[in-house]
């Protein structure tokens, strides 16, 4: 791990870990995976005493910390610089830096922006992306390889199209789009992907108007629901052509936006009604709320 003036987080005895079978298993899946150099830059910041009601307070950016030191030890081509938002707040506000935890992933040029803990069923999808960005060449279709390439022909001299996607840890359709949008913005240097774990942010959630899951902006015009990686191509095609066309998709699944928060509820509900009917979510040690 690199350091940016000895900056990093306060970690203490509650900070979460893989066990030695899950630190195992990934290792052995980075090490097959792994083509490049992966180059992560990681911006927390520290809890303050004041309580905010205009924004979010950092929850995880000591488990953010702890998770991908884990995750750097495991292959030598992976580094770390992690910055302190409050040290290096000229720098975060250059690169639009609001929200913390956030992890700029960079390799071979293109770099995928992740924002919140990858908590629960995130975290596969979080290690696909990872692997993915590193990639000489991704196993696209035929029709997805062309549209990237129209993408790129079209964005010479041009800026990115801005691509983000909110999701959260408590829904099968959030994790696949996860992985889904890691393909894409591995694919091609002409669209700038950001994928946020919205449940820990409600502050944001609120003003960004967000009651569903998993919920895309492509350059600010808005998506509910989920995309093959051939429409969600198709879609940002048209976009940045300036084409007024939306791309009608087969199924648009989407479910309602539930705040970490409100799973902490839910599961302590459901701990002090046993024989009510369950929840659908357990409380992990580290605080974090996953999916049963």
């Amino acid at each position: 791990m690199t350091s940016e003036q000895n900056s990093q987080p306060t970690t203490g005895a509650d900070s979460p870990s893989l066990s030695r079978e899950a630190l195992a298993q990934l290792a052995a899946s980075l090490e097959q995976n792994i083509q490049r150099r992966l180059s992560l830059d990681l911006w927390f910041k520290e809890t303050s005493p004041i309580i905010r009601t205009d924004q979010d307070a950092p929850k995880h950016s000591k488990e953010m910390f702890q998770l991908i030191k884990q995750i750097s030890s495991l292959h030598p081509a992976i580094s770390v610089t992690p910055y302190d938002m409050n040290k290096f707040e000229k720098k975060a506000n250059e690169y639009s830096i609001s929200l913390a935890p956030t992890l700029i992933a960079r390799s071979g040029g293109k770099s995928i922006r992740f924002t919140g803990i990858p908590a629960g069923t995130l975290f596969p999808a979080f290690i696909d992306a990872l692997t993915y960005l590193t990639f000489f060449e991704l196993p696209l279709d035929d029709e997805v390889r062309h549209l990237v390439e129209q993408l790129e022909e079209i964005s010479d001299n041009k800026d990115a199209v801005s691509v983000e996607l909110y999701v959260t840890p408590y829904d099968t359709q959030s994790a696949q789009q996860y992985g889904l949008f890691g393909i894409a913005g591995a694919a091609t240097k002409s669209i700038s992907v950001t994928i946020t774990e919205i449940a820990e942010y409600p502050i944001a959630a609120q003003n960004k108007l967000i009651d569903e899951v998993p919920l895309v902006t492509i350059n600010g015009k808005r998506f509910v629901g989920m995309w093959t990686l051939e429409d969600l191509l198709q879609q940002i095609l048209h976009i940045a052509q300036n084409e007024d066309v939306t791309v009608v998709r087969e199924q648009v699944i989407s479910g309602p936006y539930i705040s970490e928060d409100e799973a902490l509820r839910l599961a302590a509900d459901a701990n002090a009604n046993p024989n009510t009917q369950e929840s659908g979510f357990e409380e992990t040690s580290s605080g974090l709320v996953i999916p049963r």
